[in-house]
C-alpha cells in the first residue's frame, strides 16, 4: 500500500537528487510546495506530485441510490 507522502526513492526519482538540500532547492526552484521532517527531509504529497505534473485521475460520476420505499405505511382510512 503506497502513503500519502513520496518515498525517498520517488523524491530522488522525482528531483534527480538523493542529497535533501539539493531536493528542496529542486522543488522550491520550481514553486513546488512542501512540508521538511524534523530530519530535514522534504516531504511531498503524492496527490499534490500527481497534480503537478498533470497526471488526472479518471472520475467515474455515481448515479444517485434509488429513493427507499417506506416499509410500513399509516392506515388513515378511517380517520375522520
Amino acid at each position: 500500500m503506497q502513503t500519502e507522502i513520496l518515498s525517498d526513492d520517488e523524491l530522488a526519482e522525482l528531483t534527480g537528487y538523493k542529497a535533501r538540500g539539493w531536493q528542496r532547492r529542486w522543488l522550491t526552484d520550481r514553486g513546488w510546495h512542501f512540508v521538511e521532517s524534523r530530519g530535514g527531509r522534504p516531504l511531498v504529497g503524492r496527490q499534490y506530485a500527481r497534480v503537478k505534473l498533470g497526471v488526472t485521475l479518471e472520475v467515474v460520476p455515481m448515479a444517485p441510490p434509488p429513493p427507499l420505499t417506506p416499509v410500513w405505511t399509516p392506515d388513515i382510512s378511517k380517520v375522520r
